[in-house]
């Protein structure tokens, strides 16, 4: 679920070592990506229900708004507020009912934040609105749920380590919930590029927290982050080979 520009910022953030990772992936995996290996019922599921779309469509805007929350100029991110705002009311008629309390409590805490000029407090009621909107999918999701998952907890974490007081054990936690999901979706994963990567990733945002390092935990966040666009390329390439 990424717009140009959140691309382009993630490889400018990912440090050299990483790039040259994720180059390799892409070399050693360009014609083969659609190779054969155990597929979760979400990559293999069928076409993509159209409430799904709603959810996936209302879903970036949260996520546009969690990478630029800590940079944008206030005017800017009033606009994107707006603009998930707008999204989140197209999607709410179609969520689960017992869903709609959450999602009105996390769009409640989204206004409180910006009130109070709290870019933190934007940055992560935006991502767990992203969460919840990624959660209420099925599984015909075009990005398996976990992927987007681990697109969540990796910005979730960034985000806390962008304040001015970091929560190193909230911290921990984003980075155990990315090995959760790293786990539940790399069997359906046909990159062992891919596969060697990606935990180690995620063991590095565990490193940095150990070790209470700011631009540490930033560049894991940023690695792991584009780590994801790939793993979603490689998904889609999937999709594309099996003619969906």
């Amino acid at each position: 679920m990424k717009n140009l520009h959140s691309k382009t910022r993630r490889w400018l953030f990912a440090p050299a070592a990483a790039a040259l990772l994720i180059s390799g992936c892409n070399r050693h995996d360009s014609g083969n990506s659609a190779a054969k290996a155990p597929a979760s019922p979400q990559v293999a599921a069928g076409a993509e229900t159209s409430r799904n779309r709603v959810m996936r469509t209302a879903a970036e805007p949260f996520e546009v708004l969690t990478e630029q929350a800590f940079t944008a100029p206030w005017p800017e991110a009033d606009r994107l507020i707006a603009d998930a705002r707008s999204a989140a009311a197209t999607a709410r008629n179609l969520l689960p009912a017992r869903m709609a309390p959450s999602l009105d409590a996390r769009l409640a805490a989204l206004a409180t934040a910006r009130q109070a000029q709290d870019r933190r407090g934007v940055a992560i009621a935006a991502v767990e609105t992203y969460r919840l909107l990624v959660e209420a999918q099925d599984a015909t999701a075009q990005v398996p749920i976990p992927i987007s998952l681990l697109d969540y907890a990796g910005f979730r974490y960034d985000a806390l380590a962008q304040a001015h007081n970091v929560d190193w054990a909230a911290m921990e936690q984003a980075a155990r919930f990315a090995g959760d999901q790293w786990r539940a979706i790399a069997p359906s994963i046909a990159s062992p590029a891919l596969r060697g990567v990606m935990p180690q990733s995620i063991d590095a945002m565990a490193a940095a927290v150990r070790e209470r390092n700011v631009p540490f935990a930033r560049s894991a966040a940023a690695t792991e982050l584009a780590l994801v666009d790939l793993l979603e390329e490689h998904v889609a390439a999937r999709h594309r080979a099996d003619g969906r």
